[in-house]
Parts: structure tokens; C-alpha cells; sequence
């Protein structure tokens, strides 16, 4: 995944001119503390400094705080409805190990991210400004956008610096499919090799 990560079409030139607000009182304060949270989180994934366990960490992040169906469904795009039920599992295997890959990715050298504020609703979703800075690296603007799922949140998106993963996943994806006649196994292909180089 080229964002890691890790969803729903809206007007990124308008999220650009939106300006980013401190987090405001009650509600907000729990939304402060959970995407702070997901944030601290992503930077013990090389605490052991065992690869095998950053994979678990990230794993298990993913599982808790992001709806990585939903954004492995939007990714696939109007292909979804005609996949079969045992090659959406083999999809969304191979999703979710493309999202380990590339969260793990951006997270390693040292990154650091930091809470910065809050931007306007889209449609519902929350979307939550982070500073990301890593050593000898530029500084970026990921935005989580956030889903209210029960008394808590999942995450469904993540821009960087305005732009979506999940829009461009699936302009991609769309790409692939289309040069292999809808074949979801060579999505699938695709994926693994972007996974495993």
C-alpha cells in the first residue's frame, strides 16, 4: 500500500484548504486520546527490535483501531461484488499483509508522530491531523479518518500530505484488473509482489 494503510471519496483540495483546529472539549477529548493512542502504539513496533514481533505489534493495531475490511472492499471497488467468497479471503489476506508491510515501513527510522488537531467532519467521519517526523526525512501530514464504530472509532483512511490511500489503492487496483480481464488472482499476485520487495 503506498500509505500503509490505511478509504472514501471526498474533495481532497478542499481537505487542503481546510485549517487544522486544537482539539476541542467533550466529545473530542475522547477522539484525542484514542487516535494518540494508535499513535503511540505505531512507535513501539520496533521496540524488540524483533522483526517478527513489529509484525505482531502492527497486527494487532490494525485488528483493534482500523476497518481494514472496509478498506480492503474499497479498494477493490465495484469487483467486490463479483469475487468469490473464498477469493475475497485470499484478498484480504494478502490486504492486510500489504498494510502490515507498509505501516511497518514508514514507521521504521525512528518516525515520530505527533496529534496536532482536528479539521472538519466529512460526511461523518472524523478526520484527525498528525506531524510526522523522521530523521533525514521530510516532514509529512498523515489524517487519520476516523468512523464511529459502537462507544469508540475505526480507522478507514489515511492521507498524506492530502493525498488518500485508499483512492489511490484503488485506482491502482482498478489498473490491474483491468490489464488481466478482471482476474482477482493476479490482483492478488500483484499485491504479494509489492508486499514482499
Amino acid at each position: 500500500m503506498r500509505v500503509y494503510l490505511m478509504a472514501f471519496a471526498f474533495a481532497i483540495a478542499a481537505l487542503g484548504a481546510c485549517p487544522v483546529h486544537s482539539a476541542p472539549a467533550e466529545p473530542s477529548d475522547a477522539v484525542r486520546q484514542f487516535v494518540e493512542q494508535v499513535n503511540r502504539t505505531s512507535m513501539t513496533f520496533f521496540e524488540s527490535g524483533s522483526d517478527d514481533d513489529a509484525r505482531d505489534r502492527t497486527r494487532s493495531l490494525l485488528a483493534s483501531s482500523f476497518d481494514v475490511p472496509a478498506m480492503a472492499e474499497f479498494a477493490l471497488g465495484k469487483a467486490w461484488g463479483s469475487t468469490s467468497e473464498e477469493d475475497r479471503k485470499a484478498y484480504l489476506r494478502t490486504f492486510e499483509s500489504q498494510a502490515v508491510s507498509e505501516y511497518l515501513r514508514r514507521m521504521k527510522d525512528g518516525a515520530r508522530i505527533e496529534f496536532v488537531g482536528m479539521r472538519a467532519p466529512d460526511h461523518g467521519d472524523l478526520l484527525a491531523a498528525n506531524k510526522v517526523s523522521t530523521p533525514g526525512k521530510e516532514e509529512q501530514t498523515w489524517i487519520w479518518k476516523l468512523r464511529p464504530t459502537g462507544d469508540s472509532w475505526k480507522i478507514v483512511d489515511v492521507l498524506i500530505d492530502g493525498k488518500s490511500a485508499m483512492l489511490e489503492e484503488r485506482d491502482t487496483y482498478a489498473e490491474v484488473l483491468k490489464a488481466n480481464h478482471g482476474d482477482i488472482n493476479a490482483l492478488i499476485t500483484y499485491i504479494r509482489s509489492r508486499t514482499d520487495s
